[in-house]
């Protein structure tokens, strides 16, 4: 279950893997409460997320999340890409960028700073190498320290 979420666990997996059929990861699942309350889908794929994989998407959760209407709060479903600069939640996904320049955020400073920008070296275990955009320092640090950490985009 997403935090806070009245969706159902097993209903989030049946998604995931519906996604999965489609070739598409469920990067994300988060329940915004309110008035008019909303589940948003982050998909993304190799290669990158268009506008008819997010409308697959949207339709294959709705398959899975229509016969729980009875259940669930009256909600919107927004299905979207990561974006360029794509947020990474989990060290697989740091690992599956390995190589690419990336800027990170630190709940508290590592080495005196609380913001890194360079290369994503490599990942091992839960800890993450980058390189910074000088090229003269590394910074080895736990994913459990990054308060976000996104790509940075190559246009």
């Amino acid at each position: 279950m997403v935090s806070g979420s009245p969706v159902p666990k097993e209903a989030l997996e049946a998604i995931r893997g519906a996604l999965s059929a489609l070739g598409l990861e469920l990067c994300r699942a988060e329940w915004k409460p309110g008035g008019r309350s909303t589940l948003t889908l982050v998909v993304d794929r190799p290669g990158g997320v268009s506008l008819a994989d997010c409308e697959r998407a949207s339709h294959a959760a709705s398959a899975i999340l229509d016969p729980l209407e009875e259940t669930l709060p009256s909600y919107l479903l927004e299905v979207s890409s990561p974006g360029l600069d794509r947020p990474l939640f989990t060290p697989a996904e740091c690992a599956r960028f390995a190589g690419r320049r990336v800027t990170v955020r630190l709940h508290r400073p590592a080495d005196g700073t609380s913001r890194l920008k360079g290369i994503l070296e490599e990942v091992v275990g839960d800890r993450l190498t980058i390189l910074d955009e000088d090229g003269k320092r590394r910074y080895t640090i736990r994913f459990g320290d990054v308060k976000l950490a996104r790509l940075v985009p190559e246009l």
